[in-house]
Parts: C-alpha cells; sequence; structure tokens
C-alpha cells in the first residue's frame, strides 16, 4: 500500500502518515497504523500495522484504505480514501507445485532446503565433473548457494550482510543480498547487497561486492568492494538488484529508487537507475553522461533512468540489447534499456507506459527475465521454434496462498513479426497449481533447461523465511523413466492383488504394464501415488509377472522403465507329522544295539519338520 504526493502551504515537512483499513461501507474500521514514519509513511505493508478484531483480510472482498499525512508543525491533512479488492481464494490445485501449460515441457527439482533464493547465476563454461560448480544462488539473508552439476548444494559464502535482516514480511524483511553474476574471465562471483552504514542500526547502502574462491569455485576465500555508494539510502524490496555483463563486458547494475519517486529523474543519484561501470567499479569515459571534469559522481555511471524497480534484467544476443522488468504502484513495465533514456518514472502509474514494451494492468509482480537463445548453452535444449523468446518469472502478491490470477507463473514473449521486438501479450509456460506459498522468483537459461527458484517454502511453513524452498528446471522433451521399486506384499506371496509402488517425475500420470513394450496395461495412477498408495494390480495364481511403466505428461511419453518381478505362490503348504514320523524311528530301529541309528533317524524328522 503507498500513498505519495504530499505538499504543505507552509512548506513544512512530511511528519508521518495514518493508515486504515475499513469495511466497503465504512461500517467498522478493521486495521489501522497510527502515525509511521520513515519509509513507512509511503509504503506499507499490513504486517507493519495491527488488526482491530480480526485477524486477516477475507480473500475476494471490497474494502476502503484510507490515509492522511502529519506535518512537522503537528497539523493534520484530511483522509484520502481508496476502494481495493483482496483476491479470489485459491483453488484446491492438485498434487504437483508447478506445472507446465505448454506440450512437451517437464519441470524437475533440482534441490531443495534454500531460504529465500533470490537470484540464480550459471558459471558460463561448467567444468564435467559431477563435483564441478554449475550455478549460484543468492539468498536474501546473506549467503550464496553453489549447486554442482550433480544437484548437491554447498555454501559458497555465508554471513555477508552485516545487519539483521529479519522483520515484518512482507515489509522491512525484504532486504539483502540479490543479484548475482559470474565473472566469465575469472570465475569471480560479483553479487549485490545493502550494508549498515553504521551497525546495528545505521541506514542501509547498496553496494557490489566481488568474491574470489581458491578451491574451484566451490567456497569463497576473499571479498573484495566494487562499488560502495555511501548516501544512497535503501530498504525493503526497492533496493539494489540485477547485475549482469554486457557484450561490451561492462557490468550493469539495477537500483531500485528505495521508495523516493524522485530519484529515479535524479541524475546526481543512484538511485532508479541502471548503472553500467567497468570491472573495478570505475565509470567508462563512454557512459552517457560522463563528464571528468567534475570529478567522479553518481552521473558518471548513470546508463538509463527514470526506473522505480527494476528487478530483473538480460541481454538478448540477436540484438545486443539490455532488458528490464520493474514493479510498479499498480503498473508493471517490461522495457528495452537503451542508453541515455529516460523511463520517466514520477511516482504514477501512467509514468510506468513510459518506453514500455509490455504492461501488466493490473500489476503481476514480474521479477526477472530470461532469454532462450543458441548464443546462451546452445539454446537449452528447447527447440529453435523458442529461441530469442523472453521469459518472465511473475511472483505475484506477496507471500499469497495458493494459485493466482495474476502472479505466481513463468510467462513467455516472442517476437513481433514485423519489428522483430519483443512485446505483445504473454503466454504462459509453467503456472503454480499447488495449495501453498510458493512463488516463482529466480530465472535463468541453463545448458539443459530454464531454471528457477520458489520465493518460499511451499508447505509446512511457519513464517515467511523458513528454509525450505527449491531450484527448479524446465526442460523440453519426454519426462524421466519411472522406477518401480517394490510391491506389498513383498515376492514371494500367497497374493493375487499385490501392489506395486515406485516413483515417478512431478506432475506425470503412470502406467503400469505386463510387457517390455509397454502395450499391456494393467494400471494407472498419478506420479506422487505411484510413490504413496501405489497401484494395485491382479495377477494369476502359481505365477511370475514382470511389471513395466511408462510417465505421461501432456501429450509426451517416457520409455519403459526396468522391471520389476512378482511371484505369486499359491502352492498348498506340504506338512509333516513329527510324532508319527518318531514313532516310525523306534519301530525301526528297536533295541540298544540300534539306539545310534535311531538317535539319527530321530534328528533328520526333526530337522525335516523344521524345514518345512
Amino acid at each position: 500500500m503507498e500513498a505519495g504526493g504530499f505538499s504543505d502551504a507552509d512548506n513544512d515537512i512530511h511528519s508521518c502518515t495514518d493508515w486504515e483499513i475499513w469495511t466497503a461501507a465504512l461500517s467498522q474500521r478493521l486495521w489501522h497504523a497510527d502515525c509511521k514514519t520513515g519509509l513507512l509513511a509511503v509504503h506499507i505493508h499490513l504486517a507493519d500495522g495491527s488488526f482491530d478484531t480480526a485477524t486477516h483480510l477475507d480473500y475476494d472482498s471490497s474494502y476502503v484504505l484510507r490515509a492522511r499525512f502529519h506535518d512537522g508543525a503537528a497539523e493534520v491533512g484530511g483522509w484520502a480514501q481508496r476502494l481495493f479488492d483482496t483476491i479470489p481464494p485459491a483453488s484446491p490445485g492438485g498434487d504437483v507445485a508447478w506445472t507446465p501449460v505448454q506440450p512437451g515441457y517437464t519441470v524437475d527439482e533440482i534441490a531443495g532446503g534454500l531460504q529465500l533464493p533470490t537470484n540464480i547465476a550459471f558459471v558460463p563454461n561448467p567444468g564435467s565433473a559431477p563435483g564441478d560448480p554449475l550455478l549460484y544462488i543468492t539468498e536474501l539473508y546473506g549467503s550464496i548457494k553453489v549447486v554442482t552439476n550433480d544437484g548437491a548444494v554447498s555454501d559458497y559464502a555465508t554471513g555477508l550482510l552485516n545487519f539483521n535482516p529479519t522483520g515484518d514480511f512482507p515489509g522491512s524483511g525484504e532486504q539483502g543480498l540479490t543479484g548475482i553474476v559470474v565473472d566469465p574471465s575469472s570465475g569471480d562471483v560479483v553479487a549485490s547487497r545493502l550494508v549498515d552504514d553504521s551497525p546495528p542500526s545505521g541506514p542501509h547502502y547498496p553496494q557490489v561486492i566481488r568474491l574470489h574462491s581458491n578451491d574451484g569455485g566451490h567456497t569463497a576465500a576473499t571479498l573484495q568492494n566494487v562499488l560502495y555508494m555511501q548516501g544512497e539510502t535503501q530498504g525493503q524490496s526497492h533496493q539494489i538488484s540485477n547485475l549482469s555483463f554486457g557484450p561490451d563486458g561492462k557490468l550493469y547494475v539495477h537500483m531500485g529508487d528505495g521508495f523516493d519517486s524522485s530519484r529515479g529523474l535524479d541524475l546526481s543519484s543512484f538511485r532508479g537507475k541502471v548503472l553500467r561501470m567497468n570491472l573495478d567499479g570505475t565509470p567508462p569515459a563512454d557512459n552517457p553522461f560522463y563528464n571528468a571534469g567534475n570529478g567522479i559522481t553518481a552521473t558518471d555511471y548513470i546508463y538509463a533512468y527514470g526506473l522505480r524497480n527494476p528487478f530483473g534484467g538480460a541481454w538478448r544476443a540477436s540484438n545486443g540489447k539490455h532488458y528490464e522488468v520493474e514493479n510498479g504502484p499498480s503498473v508493471d513495465r517490461l522495457a528495452r534499456i537503451d542508453p541515455g533514456v529516460s523511463y520517466g518514472y514520477d511516482g504514477s502509474d501512467a509514468s510506468m507506459h513510459t518506453n514500455a514494451l509490455y504492461n501488466w494492468d493490473p500489476a503481476h509482480s514480474p521479477v526477472n527475465v530470461a532469454f532462450v537463445q543458441s548464443q546462451t548453452f546452445g539454446g537449452s535444449l528447447f527447440p529453435p521454434s523458442r529461441w530469442d523468446h523472453a521469459f518472465v518469472t511473475e511472483s505475484g502478491p506477496t507471500y499469497a496462498t495458493g494459485p493466482l490470477v495474476r502472479g505466481k507463473r513463468i510467462v513467455e514473449f516472442e517476437p513481433d513479426e514485423d519489428t522483430g521486438e519483443i512485446g505483445g501479450h504473454p503466454h504462459d509456460l509453467v503456472e503454480y497449481t499447488g495449495t501453498g506459498k510458493a512463488t516463482a522468483v529466480g530465472l535463468a537459461a541453463g545448458p539443459d533447461g530454464l531454471y528457477f527458484t520458489e520465493l518460499y517454502k511451499d508447505l509446512d511453513y511457519t513464517t515467511p523465511i523458513d528454509p525450505g524452498a527449491r531450484l527448479f528446471r524446465i526442460r523440453y522433451g519426454a519426462p524421466v523413466r519411472p522406477t518401480l521399486t517394490a510391491t506389498a506384499p513383498g515376492s514371494p506371496a500367497n497374493e493375487n492383488s499385490p501392489i506395486v509402488f515406485g516413483s515417478a517425475q512431478a506432475g506425470s500420470t503412470v502406467h503400469l504394464y505386463t510387457d517390455s513394450a509397454c502395450t499391456a496395461q494393467v494400471g494407472t495412477a498419478s506420479g506422487i501415488q505411484l510413490g504413496s498408495l501405489g497401484i494395485q494390480v491382479s495377477v494369476p495364481d502359481n505365477s511370475t509377472t514382470r511389471f513395466f511403466a511408462t510417465a505421461i505428461i501432456g501429450g509426451d511419453t517416457s520409455g519403459c522403465s526396468a522391471p520389476l518381478t512378482y511371484v505369486e505362490d499359491s502352492r498348498p503348504l506340504k506338512t509333516f507329522d513329527l510324532k508319527a514320523a518318531k514313532r516310525h524311528c523306534k519301530k525301526k530301529y528297536r533295541g540298544k544295539k540300534r539306539a545310534k541309528k535311531r538317535a539319527k533317524c530321530v534328528k533328520r524328522a526333526k530337522q525335516k519338520a523344521r524345514a518345512l
């Protein structure tokens, strides 16, 4: 929730803001936040205030938001108000949290246990060994994870924040470590973060850092400052974010406006800009506003300006241009970033249309963009018809539950047939179909697909900052073959209706067969059911049956699995009368002279009884 446009006839300063939420009929106040100062005077979340009687706002309902300003002379303005609607309730969803909606695509879980993973950066030329680093992930609260080719996750760097980032979420807890990129020339990891200028409670300023490894990229050994932007106060959400290397070898840095809409159009401020710098943190002399005559200032770094919150950015190889996705107050923007150009944000939704290739209206909260292209990992194994397309993660409202119409998905933009420019209405590629909190955030094209992170732990959560978020891969092609692991009861058994268990790819439907060509189908279930309830089948008495399985996603079917054998044994049990056998031994071997033979006979009888 935001409030802007403070003005005072006496030129007094803006002191604080009162916030309230009422029923649509203005019959009852439900929530309030009194005289909030600083950033909360212009941008606030429910967690920053208090409910009067209820504990939440209802789904699919109308309410009135009211706000009024206090000035420095203790004068209070009148209430401004607007009607707003909450989102509809989540649909029940399905077994799978993320579902491709275009044919031919599959979503694989690659890693888990992450805490607020915000961005992904691939090693440009990863090694081929299972333990070689493949990619890095920034976690908002100050850690960088490295994921190796075999899917193992470990700490590359920890403790990268000098302040306690935890706070209200959504709210003051939404800040920390964000952007990341790997230097192709050195393998160093470059990251962006906020720094407490005088800990533990000083202002937070943005910084770009470089981390170097001495063990092949597994752990950071040194940390070096690239650029520290002292005096440029930033906090929750609207902070330093995306990092990338351009085709010119320069480092490009996205800067949020720090919730001060005047900063984006102010050429003396770093905020609300895309910056361009050399690898050592100095400004290139060919930057649009570079002027060596007045010393090095923020102006010398500016590549483009007039932005609000440009979370995501990526380079398109076909035209060598940089693109960004950006959150507005109620309208979001996709734009191509050109040098020296103003994108006009002045605090209004109308200004978010300036130089936009596409606008989300109402907002969907786009947070990252990536191009699938032949120049990046050979097209990520996507079909050539999808090359040169832009893909965007839409996160939707903060910490929302279940599927959403506006957000919690990855969408695809195609080039215009006439102009070749990215734009037009996006098509959904993957949607969230679960019942939890997960939402799509990090996004990057990799060697075998498009990788993305979910920001929150999806299920069994306590707070928004619980570890447990996951890294996924969207790949094109047939699903993975299922694995059949066991039967209940175990084989062999006197049971004509055993249950077959195994594992299969998330989101798949499993078909069970009794022939190696996978044509004689005997059962079906979801991939989740195969691992939990299993598939019950029927087999004849005294038979040996080999089971095979395929997995189906959309119209694509995997190959047949390896077989699992079950033996049904219904033969009658053999019986043995031990007492009769003992009587037989005594009768056959009577007398003292034959006592040893009699004892051996009884021993053999007992052994046979035990065997049966």
